[in-house]
């Protein structure tokens, strides 16, 4: 296990600047097929989120966030959590093709396939700041401007950094040794933003049914942890010294996937060329 994880950590870290260019590349193919390029990197989010607010906030109704006495408009508060989303779901569906998009160079040199996963979310980060920007001046249309608790937002950026690359590296390798993993984890990410603190706190009402194993499920979902410390650093002023049980829970659960993550492309290092 521990030999696993210094190769993959040594292999990555060797090769920074190869996982930077191969990320900046992929951003520039994706401009490059479109007239207005970088614009769309913002105007995609932009849409999703107008989207959702005028179903969830406006035709619904949907009141301000109360939280401890604290009142937060709707709108930015869906900002926040969706900004920390739009990082991980495309994370986590691109993931599963890290190495599999890349078999026409796998097959024909000698490559770490290890930093591939890497290059995904690096790539993905790009657009996850893009995002945050969209997101800042929303806030300061709000009235919201930066303090001290705002730098939590770094650690909890770290946070989703981590957890993505372990979440990669095991579904890249997986989606090597069978094909319907993609299309499996692409319909659950349908399904796990409902059960993640986007579009409404964690917490369900007795009116609604199952309501405790939904606040259950919602709880362990580590991409909550992310969410509400995004939230937590904007809004609430506090930092994750405040939770320490759910910080130990998302790092010891974050820790156990990057060490299977990396079992797995050990494992497989030299068979890749094999499940092609």
């Amino acid at each position: 296990m521990f030999k696993s994880i210094r190769y993959v950590v040594k292999e990555n870290f060797s090769n920074v600047y190869r996982i930077y260019s191969i990320a900046k590349y992929e951003l520039l193919a994706d401009m490059r097929d479109s007239k207005f390029g970088i614009f769309w990197n913002f105007a995609s989010p932009s849409i999703q989120v107008f989207t959702y607010w005028l179903v969830f906030g406006v035709a619904w109704n949907r009141k301000p966030i109360e939280v401890n006495g604290i009142v937060i408009p709707y709108l930015p508060w869906l900002i926040i959590g969706y900004a920390a989303w739009w990082f991980c779901q495309p994370c986590i569906t691109n993931g599963c093709s890290a190495i599999f998009s890349k078999t026409n160079v796998i097959t024909k040199m000698k490559f770490p396939v290890s930093v591939l996963p890497a290059t995904v979310v690096c790539k993905e980060f790009f657009n996850h700041l893009c995002m945050m920007l969209i997101a800042v001046i929303l806030l300061f249309i709000f009235g919201y401007f930066p303090n001290i608790y705002w730098l939590g937002l770094i650690y909890y950026a770290f946070c989703s950094f981590v957890l993505m690359e372990s979440i990669s590296m095991i579904l890249s390798v997986l989606t090597m040794l069978w094909r319907d993993v993609k299309k499996f984890v692409t319909s659950i990410t349908r399904m796990l933003m409902y059960f993640s603190p986007i579009l409404w706190e964690c917490k369900f009402g007795k009116s609604v049914p199952y309501h405790t194993v939904l606040n259950y499920i919602m709880k362990l979902n580590p991409i909550n942890y992310i969410i509400t410390g995004y939230r937590d650093s904007v809004f609430y002023g506090k930092t994750f010294l405040d939770h320490p049980a759910t910080t130990l829970y998302f790092w010891g659960l974050t820790l156990l996937l990057f060490a299977i993550g990396c079992a797995l492309l050990f494992k497989f290092k030299k068979k890749f060329i094999d499940l092609i």
